[in-house]
């Protein structure tokens, strides 16, 4: 009987561990860029160096909300348009990628509840996002 009831036990342990659930970490996703920021400020160089940052006109109009597996909601013009996936590489870049499959990358920095991201034209140009709760 002792014999059966290892027996059991034994089973009953490979069973348990066997029908754990494998969570897959995506080293792609920076987990800091998770969550919906608001466009506030944009910047356009006219290719003389005179380029400033300047607010939008309606900074709770713009979105986008990088989710953790790795697609992307947003709501954004120019070239941000219609993205639908990202992936961060590094701690300096940011890879989009549209729905038909063309990619561009740019480079961003998060510090504190601002995401700026640049890149992406001739001259100086970038935009300048702040984390909203969701």
């Amino acid at each position: 009987m002792k014999v059966l009831l290892c027996i059991a036990a034994f089973f009953s342990t490979v069973l348990f561990f066997a029908c754990t659930k494998n969570y897959i970490v995506d080293d792609s996703i920076n987990s800091a860029i998770v969550g919906k920021w608001f466009l506030v400020e944009t910047l356009a160089d006219p290719g003389d160096g005179s380029g400033r940052w300047t607010p939008v006109s309606d900074p709770n109009r713009y979105y986008m909300k990088f989710n953790s597996d790795g697609s992307l909601e947003n709501n954004t013009p120019g070239i941000l348009a219609n993205l639908r996936r990202y992936k961060t590489p590094n701690d300096s870049s940011i890879n989009f990628v549209y729905p038909d499959g063309a990619s561009f990358s740019l480079r961003y920095k998060i510090e504190g509840n601002s995401l700026t991201l640049s890149g992406g034209c001739i001259e100086a140009c970038g935009s300048k996002f702040i984390r909203r709760p969701l």
